[in-house]
């Protein structure tokens, strides 16, 4: 993975989420007061301007139609997700592929969790500055871990990490697998396995037509070649239809794959807002069916 693309994608997903923030609290989807503290002073002073923030959307949507929307409602849901599996008794929070995320300081319950980031180094130590003067210093809760997952294990990394592997966790992988090599997904869909039975797994994926350059989505191929010469190139994918055999070669049960009619049904219909979201990408939520020890 190009270094430099990687936290690109960072800033680039947390700069659409301080965006919503100007949203009506009516019609926004998700409430993040940390974000502006991350995305740096330059972008956090320019989307003060409402037209700035609209020339900032026209940009998003022209790269690929429904990405804005796309970002904004997989964060949505997953914070549903974590907060739902904390309050039902998990006690680990482990974000892979951590990025620009805000969760562990801002959603309910993570100040109860051990919480685990793991990234890059160059990004890592970006959002560690920036945290700092956001929050003063890093919650004792979270501990961040440098990694990379081509070359890296994840149990491993965790080690040394305070994680307990007899706690009930929840794995939070988002916007990360398209970037990684097959062999590395499998490994770390392997540990997710043997962990507690009943811990959740969040992750998202990249369709593999899309990744092929044989999707219709309009802009999907183009998509693919901007990504490319950013430095930060999407090498994996699955179909809908893949995913819980998939999961299953690794002990873990499929409990549900979203996109955008299911976005469009549990968020977007029940306030009236009308906002397009990517098929090129979906959400999945599983658990770990028992425990292998």
């Amino acid at each position: 993975m190009a270094r430099s693309g990687v936290g690109s994608t960072a800033l680039g997903a947390a700069t659409c989420r301080l965006i919503e923030q100007y949203q009506p609290e009516r019609t926004r989807l998700i409430s993040d007061p940390i974000v502006a503290g991350l995305v740096g002073g330059t972008i956090r002073t320019l989307m003060r301007f409402p037209f700035l923030r609209s020339y900032a959307l026209r940009r998003t949507e022209s790269t690929l139609k429904g990405l804005y929307g796309s970002q904004i409602c997989r964060t949505r849901f997953l914070d549903d997700s974590v907060t739902a599996a904390l309050a039902g008794g998990a006690k680990q929070l482990v974000i892979l592929g951590a990025g620009f995320d805000t969760r562990p300081y801002r959603l309910a319950g993570t100040d109860r969790a051990r919480v685990v980031e793991l990234d890059l180094p160059s990004v890592q130590c970006v959002k560690r500055k920036r945290l700092e003067g956001r929050l003063g210093r890093i919650p004792d809760n979270v501990t961040l871990v440098p990694f990379d997952f081509n070359v890296q294990s994840l149990g491993d990394a965790l080690a040394g990490a305070r994680f307990d592997s007899f706690e009930p966790t929840v794995f939070l992988w988002e916007g990360v697998t398209q970037y990684i090599r097959e062999e590395a997904v499998r490994r770390t869909l392997e540990f997710f396995g043997k962990t507690v039975g009943g811990s959740t797994v969040l992750l998202t994926y990249v369709l593999k037509s899309v990744v092929e350059h044989r999707s219709s989505i309009p802009d999907a191929s183009r998509m693919m070649d901007i990504v490319a010469k950013n430095g930060a190139p999407w090498i994996f994918g699955l179909e809908p239809l893949e995913v819980p055999s998939l999961l299953r070669e690794f002990n873990l049960q499929a409990v549900a794959d979203v996109g955008d009619a299911d976005y469009q049904r549990m968020y977007l219909e029940p306030i009236g807002r009308s906002l397009a979201v990517s098929e090129v990408e979906r959400t999945v939520q599983a658990t770990v069916a028992q425990t292998n020890r």
